[in-house]
């Protein structure tokens, strides 16, 4: 149908003089794709593409958690933000200008999601970060209740790899895992790192994990 509307905008601009503009295809928008606040003071990384009956969302840990409407860095709306202090769950609104994809851009490839089955402990899981690339590593724990200085969280997966900045999503190959939310050590020295598991979060919402 929007094919069909921009073809015949096409024909009415030529047949009255006029220059025709094309639509701009919406762009795609999934895990590793950066998000915002309006004013740039909330940031958080998309994690996950998932969807409901009716509309997409991304999944995304807890740096936008201020924010109740989500934007790219271009300051192009995404949609209105919910969730929790600990993760983030934004519609995918705006679809004029985002098409939602399945798979994660770490920045050095791209890593498609086929299913979100639980890695258990012992099971091997991998980081996917900007800053660091891909580590991987073992869970070492599930369900683990943690005292951040922002708060205590419940439910959540403990592992043995080292947490840098730019954290995207953990995967355990081609299925989704978790939101990163917080760790210890460095990965100089060796360090632990904790995520808030996807499943409950999809169940919460009603979602289900987009895959390709």
């Amino acid at each position: 149908m929007r094919r069909l509307l921009a073809t015949v905008t096409v024909l009415v601009a030529c047949l009255l003089g006029l220059p025709a503009t094309a639509q701009a295809a919406p762009a795609p928008i999934g895990g590793g794709s950066i998000l915002f606040n309006l004013n740039h003071t909330a940031r958080c990384t998309a994690a996950f593409a998932a969807r409901s009956a009716s509309a997409g969302y991304l999944l995304a840990g807890p740096g936008c958690s201020s924010a109740t409407q989500v934007y790219s860095g271009a300051s192009v709306l995404v949609g209105p933000r919910t969730g929790t202090d600990w993760y983030s769950v934004v519609q995918v609104a705006n679809t004029a200008a985002w098409t939602l994809v399945p798979w994660i851009d770490s920045g050095s490839g791209k890593v498609t999601i086929r299913g979100s089955r639980v890695t258990p402990v012992g099971g091997s899981v991998c980081l996917l970060s900007r800053t660091t690339g891909t580590r991987c590593g073992t869970v070492t724990a599930l369900n683990q209740t943690i005292q951040f200085p922002d708060g205590t969280i419940t439910g959540v997966t403990r592992t043995n790899i080292c947490l840098e900045p730019d954290a995207i999503a953990f995967v355990s190959g081609d299925q989704a895992q978790g939101t990163p939310i917080g760790g210890s050590g460095s990965c100089s020295t060796g360090g632990v790192s904790y995520f808030q598991p996807v499943n409950p979060v999809l169940s919460a919402y009603g979602l289900t994990i987009l895959t390709g």
